[in-house]
């Protein structure tokens, strides 16, 4: 039988929201976006609404992480002189590559020597332009610190895994290319694991002089997709990473499957009447090309995510890409919409957010709306082409296989499809009941009373989000499959509702803590199931 991959753990992190919200974020229709995070630059010097202005950008409305100065170096063994010279896009990098390994129910420490590859999609050197700016702060650490191809290397190095280990630059679809070719080295036989995904941090106002002098911004701020109003895109920082598998080895290790990997395509546009000009049918050739590869027609496909920037050009001739390889070839309307209406647009992680909100569309089975369009771009033949928007929550079938069709295009011609299937249904285990005066132990653990205050906080946050968990799942997970540190606390509960009363009483209680940055090692998701 051919190979397949699986999706078993994943992490991220995106504007204004959480690992534990972002589902009720998108599902409450909000709006993300805000601005660059004041600390990062003087907006005095370079902003300006003139867009010919020189060394101006005319918006810094962006999608922003806030504050994220903070780092536990001594967590990942790097000395505070190396981690002030490495670019935060590695450091968060380091972060999400242990919780995506945790969030899969396995322990890094499994992982040292294995064939694991390492394939992330980044594109930004952001914090190696501000140190141009002071060519004395450089030193010894820097050229690794603000390398692209580091980015990945260190993953590797850090965790000891000895597959391929690859930086990817394709721009907009950096970190889905990066997803297709960790998913190609699985079904070579070349790795049985990879770890996937992609960063994009705001750490320097070149990035938004550069695509503001393109006029490739919205001067207001928001990315209204589809909509006749569109006028650019809002650049947002973020990322996030996957944990792929090969398919019968997580089912013979026993895996929790988040998505199976259908397909996942490539392709580039060659010549066209300008290079950043999208091609209508290279775009159609790619999901027909996908689809085929999947062995499903164009009415399996339950949602499409599409690249959607909200571009006066891009929206239409996406669209009836769309349309030409799958809406006039349903019976009913194909469901479309796109993720940076709500976050705006990760650039090189961009695909990471589609990834995100389709695997909680599979585990939801529903798809939330997207929340720009307001009057339809009369460019898109919406009824011609057979394809509708979701502006509504709509709900999917509720049994059987969905298959989610993901867009991300590069604004050189570099383009990446991929088909995510839902995952095999998980037979219900007979539970044993517990005798009412019993309870079953949770042992959490921390580098530190401080990184342990913070894993007990991120357990709390994770029962409340999850109702109705089993507490056999969050003994089996915190007692079998997290690593064990050097501060640990335990508690017994009978169920997830004493546990959470417990955890609270444990936060509540006074300790001896320290204002500094401390890395949790357990993931802001703190349980795979």
């Amino acid at each position: 039988m051919d190979r397949r991959v699986a999706l078993v753990g994943f992490s991220f992190r995106l504007p204004q929201t959480t690992t534990n919200s972002f589902w009720q974020d998108l599902v409450d229709e909000k709006d993300l976006i805000t601005e660059v995070e004041p600390s990062r630059w003087s907006f005095d010097n370079h902003l300006h609404p003139d867009q010919s202005h020189p060394g101006s950008s005319y918006t810094f409305k962006a999608g922003s992480l806030g504050d994220i100065s903070g780092f536990d170096a001594d967590f990942f063994g790097i000395s505070p002189r190396e981690a002030a010279v490495i670019d935060p896009q590695q450091r968060y990098l380091l972060e999400m590559t242990w919780e995506a390994i945790e969030h899969a129910g396995i322990k890094a420490s499994s992982l040292k020597k294995s064939d694991c590859g390492v394939f992330f999609g980044i594109s930004s050197l952001d914090y190696g332009n501000r140190m141009s700016d002071d060519l004395c702060s450089i030193n010894a650490s820097t050229a690794t610190g603000n390398t692209t191809s580091i980015a990945s290397n260190r993953i590797s190095y850090s965790f000891d895994l000895t597959g391929p280990s690859i930086s990817m630059d394709t721009a907009c679809s950096s970190s889905m290319v990066a997803f297709h070719q960790a998913c190609q080295s699985i079904l070579s036989g070349e790795v049985t694991t990879a770890l996937t995904g992609g960063i994009s941090l705001h750490l320097h106002p070149f990035g938004f002089i550069i695509f503001s002098k393109a006029t490739m911004l919205s001067p207001e701020g928001r990315c209204k997709v589809f909509d006749k109003s569109a006028n650019g895109y809002v650049r947002s920082e973020g990322g996030g990473v996957f944990l792929l598998k090969d398919y019968d080895l997580a089912i013979q290790d026993g895996d929790t499957i988040h998505a199976v990997v259908a397909a996942s395509s490539v392709n580039t546009d060659g010549h066209k009447s300008g290079i950043t000009i999208p091609s209508c049918h290279s775009q159609a050739r790619l999901m027909e090309q996908t689809c085929l590869k999947a062995g499903i027609t164009a009415d399996d496909i339950d949602y499409l995510e599409a690249h959607g920037t909200g571009t006066p050009v891009g929206d239409p001739i996406e669209t009836l890409a769309i349309g030409n390889a799958l809406g006039k070839k349903r019976k009913l309307p194909l469901p479309i919409g796109s993720v940076k209406s709500n976050l705006g647009h990760l650039e090189p992680a961009s695909g990471v957010a589609s990834l995100v909100k389709a695997l909680l569309i599979l585990k939801h089975r529903a798809v939330p709306a997207t929340i720009s369009m307001k009057t339809p771009n009369p460019d898109i033949k919406f009824k011609d082409w057979n394809i509708q928007v979701v502006d509504k929550l709509l709900p999917l079938k509720q049994e059987g296989p969905l298959n989610i069709g993901i867009n991300s295009f590069g604004f050189g011609g570099s383009n990446a499809h991929v088909i995510l299937q839902s995952g095999p249904v998980s037979p219900l285990k007979a539970l044993p009941s517990l005798p009412p005066e019993q309870g079953l132990p949770i042992v959490i653990s921390g580098r530190s009373e401080e990184a342990l205050k913070a894993n007990a906080t991120c357990l709390a946050q994770y029962i409340e989000a999850e109702k109705g968990l089993s507490v056999y799942d969050l003994a089996w997970n915190y007692n079998t499959c997290k690593e064990r540190h050097s501060d640990t606390a335990l508690l017994y509960a009978k169920n997830s509702d004493e546990a959470y009363s417990k955890l609270q009483d444990f936060i509540n209680t006074p300790g001896q803590q320290t204002e500094s940055s401390v890395f949790t090692g357990q993931g802001l998701e703190s349980s795979p199931g």
